[in-house]
């Protein structure tokens, strides 16, 4: 009993591991695209996964969603990309600094308080709370340092590409908030309802084979 249980949270673990990699990897079904915004999904499976694997699992999860942005740097430059990388500037140790702070920690983090927001909820009963609730903080927790970081640590390159270089702290602020008004609020949307459909169907497979 003991190895099926193992058996099946390394299976779990595999499993929440390759959904990001083909979300983070395949634009066509890691983004939804609308007329105004895009919007991603590879923060579902990080969220899911710890609803199943607690903390641990989602922060874990949290890590391979920043190896993965990570990865679409080199495979989907964008924007972001090349402030990270430094491109036109040259790579040294302020970008690692960047990488880790801006791509991998909130990613991590997003999981962990996702992870132990389900678990609070969940041990008072309140489980289906705990799902819509825990898919909202973690992708706050994503949005809000992901952001924040390049405004504390990208202040320049990011006033650069968001077209406001030269116009203050307020502009770069009101365009960064704009960005969180819209794509994150999307973003918030779409993780509750898939995150709280995936979890309860996860919860309803794991019942029926435990039955």
């Amino acid at each position: 009993m003991h190895e099926q249980s193992n058996t099946r949270t390394l299976v779990l673990y595999a499993l929440f591991i390759a959904l990001i990699f083909l979300l983070g990897l395949t634009p066509e079904i890691g983004f939804i695209y609308l007329p105004i915004a895009a919007i991603t999904t590879v923060h579902i499976p990080v969220i899911v996964g710890g609803f199943q694997l607690g903390p641990k699992g989602g922060a874990l999860f949290g890590f391979f969603f920043g190896l993965v942005s990570f990865i679409a740097c080199f495979t989907m430059p964008d924007a972001t990309s090349a402030i990270i990388l430094g491109t036109g500037t040259g790579f040294g140790v302020y970008n690692l600094v960047l990488i880790l702070a801006i791509l991998f920690l909130p990613r991590i983090l997003a999981g962990l308080f996702a992870a132990l927001t389900y678990r609070a909820l969940a041990a008072a009963g309140k489980d289906m709370l705990g799902m819509g609730a825990a898919a909202l903080v973690g992708t706050a927790t994503n949005t809000v340092l992901f952001l924040g970081g390049l405004y504390l640590l990208a202040f320049e390159q990011t006033a650069r590409v968001m077209g406001v270089a030269g116009k203050g702290a307020a502009a770069l602020l009101q365009a960064l908030l704009g960005i969180v008004a819209l794509n994150g609020v999307l973003e918030a949307v779409v993780a509750v309802i898939l995150c709280c459909a995936a979890g309860k169907a996860l919860q309803a497979v794991t019942k029926s084979r435990r039955g």
